[in-house]
Order: structure tokens, then sequence, then C-alpha cells
């Protein structure tokens, strides 16, 4: 793991999804703020000075996981899960990220409540490359 950590902030992920939703379509807004700091602060939990998602792989899995599970936005939820995602480990260093056909099916599981957090981790941790 990096020596620091290039977390996203709330004002990353809301930038990340009107981006999306300019490019592709969609209705923009923010839903449910209070959700969205829940989602975005999850892979920064600690306890006792230890990371709750110890790698950056569990971090990025932490991203796209709630995100896509809370709805915080009115549109483009899993499209701002995804981003959010690739774009925490393309910022902290991540060689190799995953296809995004692939992609784009994994997160249409996670989405269909399909897959649980820890088989996408595990995906993640087999189709990233650190």
């Amino acid at each position: 793991m990096p020596e620091e950590i290039f977390f996203l902030s709330v004002e990353d992920v809301i930038q990340i999804q009107a981006n999306t939703i300019e490019h592709e379509g969609g209705m923009p807004g923010l839903r449910d703020p209070g959700l969205l700091e829940s989602a975005v602060t999850m892979p920064q939990q600690q306890f006792d000075g230890v990371y709750l998602h110890p790698g950056l792989i569990d971090m990025a899995t932490a991203y796209m996981f709630h995100i896509a599970m809370n709805h915080p936005f009115c549109d483009g939820n899993k499209r701002a899960a995804v981003l959010s995602a690739l774009v925490f480990l393309d910022v902290n260093g991540a060689q190799n990220l995953p296809d995004q056909a692939e992609l784009e099916a994994i997160t249409m599981q996670l989405a269909a409540g399909e897959l649980s957090k820890e088989e996408l981790n595990h995906w993640l941790h087999e189709n990233v490359i650190l």
C-alpha cells in the first residue's frame, strides 16, 4: 500500500456523477447527501488506527459497493460507483484496471443484488494489478 492514500471527497464523486450525466445522459442531481457521504467515507473508516478496508482494492470495493447500493443520486448511481472506484485506483497507482465489458457485467450483477460485497472484492482482486 502506498505511504499516502488519496481518498475521494464527496465533491469528487458529485463531479464524477455530473460528468457521466453530461456525457451519457440521465437525470442530474443528488437525491440524498447523507447516503453519499456515508458511501464516500466508508473506505476511510478505521478502528484503533487500522483501516477496516485494509488495502487499496478493498477500499475501491467499498466505494463501488456503497455508492451503488446507497443510490445517493437521482440517476447514474452505477456509473458513479464504477468510475469512483476506478478513479480511486488510478490516483493511487493501479497498473491495470478491469476490462470495461467485464466491469459493466459485474456492475449489473451488483445492482441486481446478485453479487455480495465480498464477491465484488474477490473479483476486483482478481482483475486489478496494483
